[in-house]
């Protein structure tokens, strides 16, 4: 699908009914923004905002898609050629799906390795500084990553919901897992302390994150029902 098109006829049939960009986000339940973004070829509509568009500016799905006016006879030949195109795009997305996905389990799998042998063992003052700064950190990014390209979501709205849910759970499998691997080096003593203070550290990073994902969700949802 041609984006910019696209974009370029919803602008043309919005202006033809003497609508701004608000009045016709009011009528679909979108911000005025997300009109631009459409109009500016930035992006296209979602499939759930396709009919309330194609209502409103008087047009079916079939030419929107096509991003231009279709007379009787070309209908037909057109809504083949849309479904060719959505059908090759839906096998392309579907090939990197499963790339993604199994990126996202060597990312697991390499975070779960990471968190068995990162930052214990060695002399307890190097231990501290090489986990406060990068490892806690790169665990819980690898396994947040690799949830999301797992999980298949790629729209925005979808990979926020998936950090969401995954931040505070991963956080407290990391702090256990570090607990386990302590509890198995109680033959240096002195090293408990510290190493239980870093493991708090992957909770507190991972609040952080479940904090951040939220705010950007309420950020989100401001701007599309703004």
């Amino acid at each position: 699908m041609n984006q910019d098109k696209i974009g370029s006829f919803i602008s043309e049939l919005r202006k033809e009914k003497n609508l701004t960009q608000r009045e016709l986000a009011e009528r679909i339940g979108v911000s005025d923004k997300t009109i631009s973004k459409w109009e500016t070829g930035r992006g296209i509509p979602d499939i759930a905002y396709m009919e309330p568009l194609c209502i409103s500016l008087g047009i079916t799905m079939n030419e929107l898609i096509s991003g231009e006016r279709l007379s009787v006879e070309a209908y037909s030949a057109k809504a083949e050629e849309n479904i060719m195109t959505l059908m090759n795009e839906n096998a392309t997305n579907k090939k990197s799906n499963l790339i993604a996905t199994i990126i996202g389990a060597v990312l697991l799998i390499a975070a779960f390795a990471l968190m068995m042998t990162a930052g214990y063992g060695y002399d307890i003052l190097h231990s501290i500084l090489f986990y406060l700064d990068l490892p806690s950190f790169i665990i819980l990014a690898m396994m947040s990553c690799g949830c999301v390209l797992v999980s298949g979501k790629r729209d925005r709205s979808g990979v926020l919901d998936v950090l969401r849910r995954v931040s505070i759970p991963s956080g407290v499998l990391v702090f256990f897992i570090t607990v386990v691997v302590i509890m198995g080096n109680l033959d240096t003593p002195e090293t408990l302390g510290p190493n239980l203070a870093v493991a708090i550290l992957s909770v507190i990073y991972a609040t952080i994150e479940y904090l951040v994902v939220v705010l950007i969700q309420a950020r989100v949802k401001h701007d599309i029902t703004e």
